[in-house]
């Protein structure tokens, strides 16, 4: 992940704007907008003076797998160019990318709050795929998980064939109930 990209994946899980971020940073607003729109490249340095600032640090996993909070970005990248095919194959990655992942790198994936892929039906199964792959081994879940922002108020019958519901209700993990949504498990693999 780019300089740019962990900086405005950070901000944006911080709920700050750039000048919010300059504010209690110290860093101008417009050098913060150079570093996100990867105008300028920063130093290791300064990324982590901002990343501090917002209560964040940069860490090394050992993984090749995304964060959560980068799919988000991929997601939304994907919808807001109306492509749901995309986006439906990121969610399914993610669903991939944390079967596949040992227990304790799963939960570090998970752990930054993802910005919203600006549509409510996503950003609650994107929790509920992270919801899912957390809760099957008992690990700890982040608090995102629970605020109502992941959380549906209508249901969402992800299946849509009529005849396929009923059974994709019947086999809804609890998980993804928790943020109103409902599908078989097996929906969300690649296999």
């Amino acid at each position: 992940m780019s300089a740019s990209k962990l900086l405005r994946a950070a901000r944006r899980s911080a709920a700050a704007s750039q000048r919010e971020l300059a504010k209690v940073s110290g860093v101008s607003q417009p050098a913060i907008a150079a570093i996100e729109s990867g105008a300028h490249d920063t130093s290791v340095r300064r990324l982590e003076q901002l990343l501090a600032s917002l209560g964040q640090r940069v860490i090394v996993l050992p993984t090749r797998s995304r964060t959560v909070a980068e799919a988000a970005e991929a997601i939304h990248a994907g919808l807001a160019r109306s492509d749901e095919e995309w986006a439906w194959r990121e969610i399914v990655q993610t669903s991939d990318d944390l079967a596949h992942a040992e227990p304790d790198v799963r939960v570090v994936l998970a752990i930054s709050r993802p910005h919203s892929v600006g549509d409510r039906n996503y950003d609650a199964l994107l929790a509920a795929t992270v919801d899912y792959w957390l809760t099957i081994d008992q690990l700890p879940r982040p608090r995102w998980l629970d605020d109502a922002a992941y959380v549906l108020d209508e249901p969402w019958d992800v299946e849509e064939l009529p005849a396929l519901r009923a059974r994709a209700r019947q086999e809804t993990p609890e998980a993804f109930r928790r943020h109103g949504v409902y599908l078989a498990p097996a929906q969300l693999s690649s296999v």
